[in-house]
């Protein structure tokens, strides 16, 4: 990532593409378990919440090292969160089959 705006404007691509995805599988797929849809539709909006104020609050500001060191971790826990969600939403859709 070049620098916040880049990051945070990937997490809200990301996040609405998530949410989106799994809205359509609420409304268009049949017998899903919509309080488990409702349930990750919620973690996903809370993710981007919570990652977009992580990205603003940067530990070490005076220290470059230390800057990268955190957005280094910090794209590294959004890349496995991500992963995480999308695992969620395919068990959801493997549910409805």
């Amino acid at each position: 990532m070049a620098n916040k705006r880049n990051l945070k404007k990937e997490l809200n691509f990301i996040t609405s593409e998530l949410y989106s995805e799994c809205l359509f599988i609420k409304f268009y797929e049949k017998d899903i378990d919509s309080e488990k849809a409702d349930a990750l539709l919620n973690k996903i909006v809370n993710t981007q919440k919570d990652f977009a104020s992580r990205i603003n609050h940067t530990d070490g500001k005076d220290n470059p090292k230390l800057v990268k060191k955190y957005y280094d971790s910090l794209i590294a826990d959004l890349d496995k969160t991500i992963g995480e969600i999308i695992d969620e939403i395919e068990q959801l859709r493997n549910t409805s089959k």
